[in-house]
Protein backbone atom coordinates (compact mmCIF):
# COMPACT_ATOMS: atom_id res chain seq x y z
CA UNK A 1 0.00 0.00 0.00
CA UNK A 2 1.32 3.38 -1.01
CA UNK A 3 1.29 6.03 1.60
CA UNK A 4 0.66 9.64 0.64
CA UNK A 5 3.61 11.88 0.64
CA UNK A 6 3.87 15.00 2.69
CA UNK A 7 3.63 17.20 -0.38
CA UNK A 8 0.14 15.90 -1.46
CA UNK A 9 -2.84 17.63 0.23
CA UNK A 10 -5.31 15.62 2.20
CA UNK A 11 -8.40 15.69 -0.17
CA UNK A 12 -10.62 13.57 2.07
CA UNK A 13 -10.47 15.99 4.94
CA UNK A 14 -11.13 18.93 2.59
CA UNK A 15 -14.42 17.42 1.26
CA UNK A 16 -15.63 16.61 4.76
CA UNK A 17 -15.66 20.28 5.86
CA UNK A 18 -17.07 21.69 2.58
CA UNK A 19 -20.95 22.53 2.75
CA UNK A 20 -23.30 20.80 0.18
CA UNK A 21 -25.97 22.41 -2.06
CA UNK A 22 -24.85 25.94 -3.05
CA UNK A 23 -24.97 27.64 0.35
CA UNK A 24 -24.66 31.12 -1.23
CA UNK A 25 -27.97 30.68 -3.06
CA UNK A 26 -29.72 29.30 -0.01
CA UNK A 27 -28.70 32.33 2.05
CA UNK A 28 -30.12 34.85 -0.47
CA UNK A 29 -33.24 32.84 -1.58
CA UNK A 30 -35.43 33.96 1.33
CA UNK A 31 -34.46 37.57 0.86
CA UNK A 32 -35.27 37.44 -2.87
CA UNK A 33 -38.66 35.76 -2.21
CA UNK A 34 -39.72 38.45 0.26
CA UNK A 35 -38.60 41.17 -2.12
CA UNK A 36 -40.57 39.64 -5.03
CA UNK A 37 -43.76 39.34 -2.97
CA UNK A 38 -43.50 42.94 -1.82
CA UNK A 39 -42.90 44.24 -5.35
CA UNK A 40 -45.80 42.23 -6.81
CA UNK A 41 -48.18 43.36 -4.06
CA UNK A 42 -47.18 46.98 -4.58
CA UNK A 43 -47.70 46.70 -8.32
CA UNK A 44 -51.17 45.16 -7.86
CA UNK A 45 -52.19 47.83 -5.32
CA UNK A 46 -50.93 50.57 -7.64
CA UNK A 47 -52.89 49.12 -10.58
CA UNK A 48 -56.06 48.94 -8.48
CA UNK A 49 -55.66 52.54 -7.31
CA UNK A 50 -55.10 53.75 -10.86
CA UNK A 51 -58.23 51.96 -12.13
CA UNK A 52 -60.36 53.46 -9.35
CA UNK A 53 -58.95 56.90 -10.04
CA UNK A 54 -59.63 56.60 -13.76
CA UNK A 55 -63.23 55.49 -13.15
CA UNK A 56 -63.83 58.36 -10.70
CA UNK A 57 -62.37 60.84 -13.14
CA UNK A 58 -64.51 59.63 -16.01
CA UNK A 59 -67.69 59.77 -13.93
CA UNK A 60 -67.08 63.24 -12.50
CA UNK A 61 -65.49 64.99 -15.42
CA UNK A 62 -67.41 68.03 -16.61
CA UNK A 63 -69.75 67.41 -19.50
CA UNK A 64 -69.63 69.60 -22.54
CA UNK A 65 -72.73 71.78 -22.95
CA UNK A 66 -73.52 73.34 -26.27
CA UNK A 67 -74.14 77.04 -25.87
CA UNK A 68 -75.54 79.17 -28.66
CA UNK A 69 -74.40 82.74 -28.38
CA UNK A 70 -76.82 85.26 -29.84
CA UNK A 71 -75.65 88.83 -30.27
CA UNK A 72 -77.64 91.26 -28.20
CA UNK A 73 -78.38 93.32 -31.30
CA UNK A 74 -80.57 90.52 -32.59
CA UNK A 75 -82.62 90.28 -29.40
CA UNK A 76 -85.88 92.17 -29.24
CA UNK A 77 -86.75 94.31 -26.29
CA UNK A 78 -88.81 92.58 -23.58
CA UNK A 79 -92.34 93.82 -23.00
CA UNK A 80 -92.78 96.41 -20.25
CA UNK A 81 -93.85 95.08 -16.88
CA UNK A 82 -95.75 98.16 -15.71
CA UNK A 83 -98.01 98.64 -18.73
CA UNK A 84 -101.32 96.73 -18.49
CA UNK A 85 -102.47 96.03 -22.00
CA UNK A 86 -106.13 95.04 -22.53
CA UNK A 87 -106.77 91.58 -23.89
CA UNK A 88 -107.25 91.38 -27.64
CA UNK A 89 -110.80 91.84 -28.82
CA UNK A 90 -112.52 88.99 -30.63
CA UNK A 91 -114.08 90.14 -33.82
CA UNK A 92 -117.59 88.86 -34.47
CA UNK A 93 -118.47 88.48 -38.10
CA UNK A 94 -121.65 90.16 -39.12
CA UNK A 95 -124.18 88.27 -41.25
CA UNK A 96 -124.01 88.97 -44.96
CA UNK A 97 -127.75 89.48 -45.31
CA UNK A 98 -130.08 90.44 -42.46
CA UNK A 99 -132.73 87.83 -41.65
CA UNK A 100 -136.13 88.45 -43.14
CA UNK A 101 -139.47 87.65 -41.57
CA UNK A 102 -141.49 85.08 -43.50
CA UNK A 103 -144.66 86.37 -45.05
CA UNK A 104 -147.61 84.04 -45.50
CA UNK A 105 -148.64 83.64 -49.13
CA UNK A 106 -152.28 82.78 -49.70
CA UNK A 107 -153.00 79.72 -51.81
CA UNK A 108 -156.21 78.71 -53.46
CA UNK A 109 -158.46 76.29 -51.60
CA UNK A 110 -158.04 72.67 -52.64
CA UNK A 111 -161.13 71.13 -54.04
CA UNK A 112 -162.30 67.91 -52.43
CA UNK A 113 -162.56 64.93 -54.80
CA UNK A 114 -166.01 63.76 -55.73
CA UNK A 115 -167.67 61.20 -53.55
CA UNK A 116 -166.67 57.61 -54.34
CA UNK A 117 -168.46 54.44 -53.45
CA UNK A 118 -166.37 51.67 -51.87
CA UNK A 119 -167.03 48.28 -53.41
CA UNK A 120 -168.26 45.50 -51.17
CA UNK A 121 -166.48 42.19 -50.64
CA UNK A 122 -168.88 40.42 -52.97
CA UNK A 123 -168.18 42.91 -55.77
CA UNK A 124 -164.43 42.58 -55.25
CA UNK A 125 -164.71 38.80 -55.42
CA UNK A 126 -166.62 39.03 -58.70
CA UNK A 127 -164.17 41.48 -60.26
CA UNK A 128 -160.99 39.70 -59.01
CA UNK A 129 -160.86 36.12 -60.29
CA UNK A 130 -159.08 33.52 -58.26
CA UNK A 131 -159.80 35.13 -54.88
CA UNK A 132 -162.78 34.28 -52.71
CA UNK A 133 -163.55 36.17 -49.51
CA UNK A 134 -165.26 34.86 -46.43
CA UNK A 135 -165.63 35.92 -42.85
CA UNK A 136 -162.20 37.33 -41.88
CA UNK A 137 -160.23 34.99 -44.15
CA UNK A 138 -159.01 34.90 -47.73
CA UNK A 139 -158.86 31.59 -49.58
CA UNK A 140 -156.59 31.18 -52.58
CA UNK A 141 -158.49 29.55 -55.37
CA UNK A 142 -157.04 26.47 -57.08
CA UNK A 143 -155.49 26.72 -60.55
CA UNK A 144 -157.66 26.97 -63.59
CA UNK A 145 -159.05 23.95 -65.41
CA UNK A 146 -156.26 23.63 -67.95
CA UNK A 147 -153.34 24.72 -65.74
CA UNK A 148 -151.20 22.13 -64.00
CA UNK A 149 -149.02 23.11 -61.02
CA UNK A 150 -145.30 22.96 -61.57
CA UNK A 151 -143.04 20.81 -59.47
CA UNK A 152 -142.64 22.49 -56.08
CA UNK A 153 -145.67 24.81 -56.41
CA UNK A 154 -148.00 25.02 -53.41
CA UNK A 155 -151.66 24.31 -54.06
CA UNK A 156 -154.31 24.85 -51.42
CA UNK A 157 -156.36 21.75 -50.73
CA UNK A 158 -159.05 20.76 -48.25
CA UNK A 159 -158.35 17.03 -48.77
CA UNK A 160 -155.20 15.36 -50.06
CA UNK A 161 -155.32 12.59 -52.69
CA UNK A 162 -156.17 9.10 -51.44
CA UNK A 163 -154.53 6.06 -53.03
CA UNK A 164 -157.08 3.64 -54.54
CA UNK A 165 -155.08 1.36 -56.84
CA UNK A 166 -151.49 0.46 -56.04
CA UNK A 167 -149.29 -1.39 -58.52
CA UNK A 168 -146.50 -3.56 -57.11
CA UNK A 169 -143.17 -2.61 -58.71
CA UNK A 170 -141.08 -5.13 -60.61
CA UNK A 171 -137.81 -5.86 -58.81
CA UNK A 172 -134.95 -5.46 -61.34
CA UNK A 173 -132.86 -8.61 -61.70
CA UNK A 174 -129.60 -6.68 -61.73
CA UNK A 175 -130.53 -4.98 -58.46
CA UNK A 176 -131.58 -8.28 -56.87
CA UNK A 177 -128.29 -9.94 -57.90
CA UNK A 178 -126.33 -6.97 -56.58
CA UNK A 179 -128.25 -7.08 -53.27
CA UNK A 180 -129.60 -3.53 -53.62
CA UNK A 181 -132.75 -2.66 -51.70
CA UNK A 182 -134.31 0.41 -50.09
CA UNK A 183 -137.11 2.93 -50.46
CA UNK A 184 -137.47 5.26 -53.43
CA UNK A 185 -139.57 8.39 -52.86
CA UNK A 186 -141.34 9.54 -56.02
CA UNK A 187 -143.14 12.88 -56.32
CA UNK A 188 -146.29 12.27 -58.39
CA UNK A 189 -148.55 14.88 -59.98
CA UNK A 190 -152.08 13.60 -59.37
CA UNK A 191 -154.52 15.15 -61.83
CA UNK A 192 -158.14 16.03 -61.33
CA UNK A 193 -159.14 12.63 -62.63
CA UNK A 194 -156.97 10.85 -60.06
CA UNK A 195 -154.37 9.61 -62.55
CA UNK A 196 -150.64 10.36 -62.36
CA UNK A 197 -149.67 12.99 -64.92
CA UNK A 198 -145.97 13.43 -64.12
CA UNK A 199 -143.28 12.10 -61.76
CA UNK A 200 -140.04 13.22 -60.16
CA UNK A 201 -137.60 11.15 -58.08
CA UNK A 202 -137.14 12.90 -54.72
CA UNK A 203 -135.04 10.20 -53.01
CA UNK A 204 -133.00 8.02 -55.32
CA UNK A 205 -131.75 4.46 -54.89
CA UNK A 206 -129.44 3.35 -57.72
CA UNK A 207 -130.88 0.64 -60.02
CA UNK A 208 -134.37 1.02 -58.45
CA UNK A 209 -135.52 4.47 -59.62
CA UNK A 210 -136.85 3.34 -63.01
CA UNK A 211 -138.90 0.47 -61.57
CA UNK A 212 -140.38 2.72 -58.86
CA UNK A 213 -141.28 5.44 -61.37
CA UNK A 214 -142.94 2.93 -63.73
CA UNK A 215 -145.07 1.55 -60.91
CA UNK A 216 -146.16 4.99 -59.59
CA UNK A 217 -147.27 6.08 -63.05
CA UNK A 218 -149.90 3.31 -62.92
CA UNK A 219 -151.30 4.36 -59.53
CA UNK A 220 -154.89 5.62 -59.31
CA UNK A 221 -155.90 8.15 -56.62
CA UNK A 222 -159.01 9.83 -55.41
CA UNK A 223 -158.20 13.41 -56.46
CA UNK A 224 -157.52 16.21 -53.99
CA UNK A 225 -160.38 18.60 -53.20
CA UNK A 226 -160.35 22.35 -52.76
CA UNK A 227 -163.67 24.10 -52.12
CA UNK A 228 -165.34 20.80 -52.99
CA UNK A 229 -163.67 20.76 -56.41
CA UNK A 230 -160.95 18.39 -57.62
CA UNK A 231 -157.53 19.95 -58.08
CA UNK A 232 -154.18 18.71 -59.34
CA UNK A 233 -151.43 18.51 -56.70
CA UNK A 234 -148.01 16.94 -56.17
CA UNK A 235 -147.77 14.17 -53.55
CA UNK A 236 -144.85 12.10 -52.25
CA UNK A 237 -145.20 8.36 -52.85
CA UNK A 238 -142.74 5.96 -51.14
CA UNK A 239 -141.91 2.73 -53.02
CA UNK A 240 -140.17 0.09 -50.92
CA UNK A 241 -137.95 -2.67 -52.33
CA UNK A 242 -136.98 -5.54 -50.02
CA UNK A 243 -134.90 -8.67 -50.74
CA UNK A 244 -136.60 -10.65 -47.94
Amino acid sequence: MKTPSASQPNTVSLYQFMPYGAPELKEVARKYMVRAVVVASAAWILTFILSLGTSYFLLHRPKETRVVVVPYRELSAPPPLTQNEPPPQVQVTTPVAPPTVGVAVPVPDAEAPPEQTIASQEEIAQVTPGVETGDREIVVAPPSEDEMPKYGDYVYTDELPVLITQIRPTYPDIAREAGVDGTVIVQALVGKDGKVKDTRVAKSVPMLDAAATAAVKQYVFKPALANNKPVAVWVAVPVKFSLQ
